[in-house]
């Protein structure tokens, strides 16, 4: 005799098949999820899970988290003992460090040893031309100052002289002395830069030159005692001295010979 079937055992296979058909296609769908990635558009479907009591409800959607990938980790960096910085030079002088002031204090010494270096030139030179000029002022006072003693004493020894003997004395000194200014004046005519000093050491020289010529012939008439000179003549001889001692004068008293 058969056994009918219950009506519960009717209604437990069409269960039992449910539920394998659900946790079949519950694995596809996670199948093909883990498939299409993370960006597929069914990753936010969510999948029904079967209650284990084999109830027929379905369970409520729970939101997916997605799952990132662990980040790679990197290795730990070798650590370094600190370095040990240099110290700072102190700013004392208006923020300025110690290499700035020791720039500063070369680049002013070389300046001041600039300045005193051309200041020196400067002083040097200046210095020079003052020995020059003064060397030019006494040479010039000796000049003048011996013409002038040939005009005042040496020419009227000279003239005042009867003694044979003395006067040839006497004349060999004054000579002497005429022709060394005489060639002084003429040097320093061609060493001068001013054309008025040129002329006034030519017309120095050559006055000079002149009263020596007059003198020399005065002196040869008065000195020979075997030719005694008529009185005419030693008078005429002495006229021509004067003349040329006025002269010699008028040459000392040019302005370009005066001494300042």
């Amino acid at each position: 005799m058969g056994i009918a079937p219950t009506e519960e055992g009717t209604d437990a296979a069409p269960r039992f098949g449910s539920r394998w058909l659900i946790g079949l296609f519950a694995v596809l769908l996670m199948l093909s999820l883990s498939a299409c990635g993370e960006d597929s558009p069914l990753a936010d479907i969510t999948v029904p899970s079967t209650s284990p009591d084999g109830g027929g409800e379905a369970p409520e959607e729970t939101p997916t988290t997605e799952t990132s990938q662990p980040e790679e980790t990197s290795p730990p960096e070798e650590t370094s003992p600190p370095a040990t910085e240099a110290p700072t030079e102190t700013t004392d002088d208006g923020g300025l460090s110690g290499e700035q002031i020791a720039l500063i204090a070369i680049f002013g010494g070389l300046a001041v040893a600039l300045v005193l270096g051309a200041t020196s030139i400067i002083s040097s030179r200046s210095q020079s031309k003052e020995s020059e000029r003064a060397g030019e002022r006494s040479r010039l006072a000796e000049v003048v100052g011996g013409f002038r003693w040939v005009h005042d004493q040496g020419s009227m020894e000279i003239m005042r002289t009867s003694d044979p003997a003395q006067l040839r004395r006497a004349w060999q000194t004054t000579n002497s002395r005429m022709v060394e200014l005489e060639g002084t004046a003429s040097a320093m005519a061609l060493e001068a830069d001013n054309p008025e000093k040129v002329t006034a050491f030519n017309n120095l020289s050559r006055a000079s030159a002149g009263l020596r010529a007059a003198m020399e012939s005065d002196v040869s008439m008065r000195s020979d005692p075997a030719n005694p000179a008529r009185d005419d003549l030693v008078l005429q001889s002495s006229q021509t001295v004067q003349q040329r001692r006025m002269d010699l004068n008028t040459a000392l008293s040019n302005p370009a010979l005066r001494v300042q």
